[in-house]
């Protein structure tokens, strides 16, 4: 019983130091992934934070993250420069804290100071250094399959079939045969990373712990996310933008068919991104119109086409199978 007491207290510490930094990074410090580090089956954990300049008042809500840290013995570091992150056609530009465009900081948190450190600094160079993407990986504690996969994902052959880091989703998917719900990345990834296959059991492991250990601090959220990672069928462009569809979805990953009830724009690519195309978000959003004035999409790897009853409302040409796709977990 003084055990279980202990743990109880324990566990309602960390969650009320979670929730707190949380919300004073708006949400965007994801709190599953401080949760992995906090409990240890995760070394540490990198994120990019939205930052228009220094003011008093965001470099306070830094100070107060760093203390909260220090609460539960983590260590919080923030790097030097602020990044551009630009579309998925695109990669980050580095540039100086001061310069005048919005970008992003790169946080790290970790036991382990120098992980933080290391994290913070490769998060960047991960993406133009040979190498540096398998590092980070290593230091964020990913499975060796998936740094295998990261590899891949570098396309240093420059194969016009790999997308990369541009679409690494539709990569994952092109290895799978199977899809399970607790690797659902075209809905709401409680990964970091992206799995080598949608049935890769490292990572199946690891978002298991996270929801055995949630479950014991909040039960009501357990429920929230398994709902959106099993229910949804995705209509899936890119990791900011997919539009969820609810209801009788049968098929495969290249040809697929969803009778729906409700849809939910997710289309986020206007605040995820510093740079995008106006063009690519106003052809999502009026998909989206067209969506919502339907019951029925039907995707084939060439085009997909949205019905009211009979009626068909519009039929759209892809550029290529994978953009769209609409996929749901299958196990």
């Amino acid at each position: 019983m003084v055990i279980k007491n202990l743990k109880s207290s324990l566990d309602k510490k960390n969650n009320e130091v979670i929730e707190e930094i949380s919300r004073l990074s708006g949400g965007q410090i994801s709190s599953l992934e401080l949760m992995a580090v906090i409990y240890g089956f995760k070394p540490a954990m990198a994120e990019m934070v939205n930052f228009n300049k220094f003011s008093k008042s965001f470099i306070n809500k830094l100070d107060r993250i760093n203390e909260l840290c220090k609460k539960i013995s983590l260590h919080f570091v923030v790097s030097k420069y602020k990044f551009i992150i630009n579309s998925p056609r695109g990669i980050f530009e580095m540039i100086d804290l001061d310069s005048p465009p919005k970008g992003k900081i790169a946080i790290g948190i970790s036991k382990d100071k120098n992980a933080a450190l290391e994290g913070v600094d490769l998060y960047y160079k991960k993406t133009l250094v040979s190498g540096g993407g398998r590092r980070f990986g290593q230091i964020m504690g990913y499975p060796e399959c998936c740094l295998d996969f990261g590899d891949y994902l570098c396309n240093e052959n420059v194969d016009p079939d790999n997308f990369g880091f541009k679409n690494p989703a539709a990569e994952s998917l092109k290895r799978s045969e199977k899809f399970a719900w607790q690797l659902n990345v075209f809905t709401n990834s409680s990964l970091s990373y992206y799995p080598c296959t949608l049935n890769c059991q490292e990572s199946i492991g690891y978002v298991n712990k996270l929801f055995k250990i949630l479950k014991r601090i909040d039960v009501g959220r357990v429920e929230y996310l398994m709902g959106l990672l099993r229910e949804p069928a995705s209509l899936y462009w890119t990791c900011a933008d997919k539009i969820l569809l609810y209801g009788d979805f049968k098929g495969d990953f290249e040809n697929s068919e969803i009778r729906y009830h409700k849809s939910v724009s997710m289309i986020d690519s206007g605040s995820f991104y510093q740079n995008n195309s106006s063009d690519f978000l106003n052809n999502l959003n009026n998909i989206y119109k067209k969506i919502q004035k339907g019951d029925r999409l039907i995707m084939t790897p060439a085009y997909f086409e949205i019905y009211k009853d009979k009626k068909r409302i519009v039929k759209i040409k892809k550029g290529n199978q994978y953009e769209p796709v609409l996929v749901k977990p299958n196990i």
